[in-house]
């Protein structure tokens, strides 16, 4: 149905050189002297020198061995810049990457100085770099050799090519070799394996991703290594994958129980395979589950029956097999099932697949609204675990890599299976509503994030992905006896308090830290009545972020989430015992309301069965179904664009832009800055706020068109390093000169390549200065410089001042391109939405004005 003020297409753009992306200033940030960097490091200098010593012992005992190699671990308090170049200057290193340090504590050696070079008495915290390099006998004893002689003279003249190792010298905090409590720490693995073995399992299968090498030869190399540990071991080798793109080299492997009780009970005595210089983690499989939502389920009424899918797919979905003959789906889904996982794929376990189709096609079954015009492609990733968990959960199978699946079901999708078609060919969104509970992000990016960040690119496609579901006891500063006479106001203000002290174990969950994928955060909202009479405990009477939402920040303090989008109410009850002084919140995942409703398994074969649901999963379902309709709302734009300006390889930037472009802090925003706010952390409440909020709430309506005081237009492009596009905008007449509120929201998105070895990792930055001056208004929500971090740039600037401009004036944005982490030669397409608004009772004509200019003929304006 034709919109009666539809979408404008944004004129086209003027060219130009890219200007300056800005940044921020140096930190003053005091270092240890010549002398005190001698004396501190020297312990740390002798265990390498040990290292060096039991390593020509072994080459003299066995002079046929394999050269030991060692992963060098140096820890910098601020940055040394291109030392990849003194790495490749030094024979026998290999590059393995380098990583951002956040939160590192100050000490009498490192901290942050005042303007006038005395020690700051606060406790901010410093930054620092991680660099990890491969290491042989030789360039080990080539880099002792530099310290001894810097050490002994700081003017010490390094050879060429090698002088950036000076420069680490006077910033290093720590080296080392990479050891077992790597390998181990924080992977999950060693709470896996003791859960196994309280369950007497009788052989563990487990990840080990190896560090990866640029050399083929190498990685055989290792692989056979590593085979030759696990087989003495009594273990097997079920598969290795290699990803070279993303640079990833790993092995599913197996051992018997009592090889991991080895390693659970004294991981320094149990064996070669833990010491293994060229194993970097080893990590638990089975953690990318769904729970089973149990409890009642009821019937779904008879609906207004919408008409049935035509065309190809647009959609994909990755998750769990849905009933695909459910009343509700049935016609309206391709299923792909290539390994044949139906077969003992029982149906009335198909809950989450089920629940999550269809969210993407019917939306929440509350609202009653149509279901989206195209059938959904689906591809079974997860099926129950009918043996170590029977029937209660859906997951990634054990017996493959879940990067490897998602990297085999993506190239099906779009460059077939051997010898078969491309499965899906013309999907442009595909929704991930899955993430693994062992690896909340954690400043590294996952391979699996690295992955999606690749297959966006290489097939230009959009990804939707939770920003996982953290379920985890909430604590309250209040006690149990307290927490009956708390008001709502207070009960939220202690909720959300403390959500904030526990950041750290409430992180987004891999693979949603990707830079290029739309992260989806849950809103505690959904359209349901609940019964009366609950005992339930409701943390919110109002709108917030879920709090069982993953939390931000993302990759190098990017936006994350991007977005927040409806994704039901949680309830909690109160855990009971005597061991807790505090009141215990625990989140209850039933089938009633309130939540989503949703399309659910029946008993008995009944084909019409709804329960209700909520969390992340259903959110980012949710934004993959407003992406479709968007997608239908482009075509229909495009058969307006005489001009051809909305170009077919812009379509998921342009999506991604749509959506973003709806989101806003609103007064939650607010919220949070309130109860988050405190003397230390005021210049920093920005970002604290959107490691809970992103961008904000969506809403799903600004988009479906424009009203008499908005209008919003649409562009896209693209662009190569060093380029520019500069956008002209008419400004209405009547907004001349009134004090009126007035907003402008700009969003550019973009899906950036990557260069995994490389800390910036993101290869195209693009950007826009917002343009302020012309209508006098500020930035509302997010820190400028944040929103420039990741892959999608979206602001609104507000005011109410009068602003004077010329007759026939214009707002101009500039959008400018330049190489990050690495230079690269293709133009990288995007896309661009711009809405200018006033108040819906002011008479000014905001969209007329600004469309009768447009169709007058903008001239192009340049720099």
């Amino acid at each position: 149905m034709p919109m009666e003020r539809p979408i404008l297409i944004l004129p086209e753009p003027s060219t130009a050189e890219r200007g300056s992306a800005g940044g921020g200033g140096a930190e003053n940030i005091e270092i240890p002297s010549h002398m005190r960097q001698r004396e501190r490091l020297a312990p740390q200098i002798t265990r390498l020198e040990n290292i060096y010593t039991a390593d020509q012992a072994y080459l003299q005992a066995n002079p046929d061995g394999a050269m030991p190699e060692h992963v060098l671990v140096l820890e910098t308090i601020g940055a040394v810049e291109d030392f990849m170049v003194a790495v490749r200057h030094t024979t026998g290193l290999e590059w393995l990457g380098e990583f951002d340090e956040e939160d590192i504590p100050p000490d009498d050696d490192f901290y942050r100085t005042r303007k006038d070079g005395e020690k700051r008495d606060d406790d901010i915290v410093l930054k620092g770099r991680l660099y990890l390099v491969m290491t042989d006998h030789a360039a080990l004893n080539q880099i002792l050799s530099l310290w001894k002689r810097y050490s002994s003279n700081k003017d010490y003249k390094f050879p060429r090519g090698l002088t950036k190792w000076r420069d680490v010298f006077k910033k290093l905090r720590n080296i080392r070799t990479w050891g077992i409590e790597d390998r181990l720490r924080e992977t999950g693995v060693i709470e896996d394996w003791q859960h196994r073995l309280q369950e007497k399992e009788k052989r563990v299968r487990f990840e080990i991703e190896i560090w990866f090498r640029q050399n083929k030869v190498a990685r055989e190399q290792r692989e056979g290594e590593i085979r030759k540990l696990i087989t003495a071991r009594k273990g097997r080798v079920v598969d290795f994958v290699t990803i070279e793109e993303i640079c990833y080299h790993a092995v599913l492997a197996e051992l018997p129980i009592k090889e991991i009780r080895a390693i659970v009970e004294n991981a320094e005595a149990s064996g070669d395979l833990v010491k293994c210089e060229q194993i970097m983690f080893f990590r638990p499989t089975g953690q990318c589950f769904i729970g089973l939502v149990e409890g009642e389920t009821s019937s779904a009424e008879a609906r207004s029956s919408s008409p049935m899918p035509q065309r190809e797919p647009v959609v994909a979905v990755l998750d769990g097999l849905p009933l695909e003959n459910h009343r509700l789906l049935q016609g309206r889904l391709i299923v792909d099932d290539p390994d044949d996982w139906q077969s003992e794929y029982q149906a009335q376990y198909r809950k989450h697949g089920t629940a999550m189709a269809s969210l993407v096609v019917h939306g929440e079954l509350d609202a009653r609204g149509p279901a989206i015009s195209r059938p959904v492609y689906v591809r079974p990733i997860m099926r129950p675990n009918m043996q170590t968990w029977p029937g209660s959960k859906e997951e990634i199978p054990e017996d493959v890599l879940p990067v490897d699946l998602v990297h085999r079901a993506v190239k099906r999708m779009f460059d077939g299976d051997g010898t078969e078609a491309a499965s899906a060919p013309t999907v442009k969104i595909i929704n991930l509503s899955v993430g693994d509970k062992a690896r909340p992000y954690d400043n590294m990016l996952s391979p699996w994030a690295r992955l999606l960040d690749w297959l966006s690119v290489q097939y230009q496609v959009l990804f939707v992905v939770s920003a996982g579901n953290c379920d985890t006891d909430i604590e309250l500063d209040v006690s149990r006896n307290e927490l009956d006479s708390l008001s709502a106001q207070d009960k939220r203000q202690r909720v959300i308090a403390a959500l904030a002290r526990s950041v750290r174990n409430r992180r987004i969950l891999s693979p949603s830290e990707s830079i290029n994928v739309l992260t989806v955060g849950a809103l505690h909202k959904d359209l349901s009545t609940p019964q009366s009479g609950s005992r339930l405990i409701d943390p919110y009477n109002d709108e917030l972020p879920s709090p069982i939402n993953g939390i931000g920040l993302g990759y190098r303090r990017s936006i994350k989430p991007d977005i927040l989008m409806d994704g039901g109410r949680q309830l909690f009850d109160e855990r009971l015992g005597n061991t807790h002084p505090n009141a215990i919140l625990q989140a209850r995942n039933i089938s009633i309301a309130p939540g989503q409703q949703v399309a659910t398994p029946g008993q008995s074969g009944d084909l019409s069965q709804v329960c209700y649901a909520r969390g992340t999963s259903n959110a980012a379902a949710l934004t993959t179904r407003l992406a479709a309709q968007y997608y239908d709302l482009l075509l229909e734009l495009r058969e307006l664009d005489t001009q051809e300006m909305l170009r077919e390889n812009c379509i998921p930037a342009i999506l991604k832009a749509m959506v973003v472009h709806g989101a806003s802090w609103g007064d939650t925003g607010d919220v949070f800055r309130d109860l988050l706010r405190t003397d230390q952390n005021s210049r920093a409440i920005k970002d604290i706020v959107a490691r809970f909020l992103g961008y904000g709430a969506v809403d799903p309506f600004l988009l479906t068109g424009c009203t008499g005081q908005r209008a919003t237009l649409l562009g896209c492009g693209s662009l190569s390093d060093g380029d520019a596009h500069i956008y002209s905008i008419p400004l209405p007449s009547r907004l001349n000169a009134r004090p009126d509120w007035r907003r402008l929201t700009v969003t550019l998105a973009w899906l950036s390549p990557i260069e995994p070895a490389n800390r910036k990792y993101r290869k195209a930055h693009l950007w826009f200065d917002p343009p302020t001056s012309e209508l006098r208004i500020d930035r509302y929500n997010v820190d400028g410089r944040t929103a420039k971090r990741g892959t999608v740039q979206h602001e609104i600037l507000e005011g109410d001042k009068a602003a004077v401009f010329e007759e026939n004036g214009q707002l101009q944005i500039k959008v400018n391109c330049r190489a990050d982490a690495k230079a690269f030669r293709d133009e990288v397409p995007y896309g661009l939405v711009v809405s200018l608004q006033v108040a819906e009772d002011v008479d000014i004509p905001i969209y007329q004005q600004i469309r009768d200019r447009i169709k007058a003929g903008i001239r192009p304006s340049s720099f």
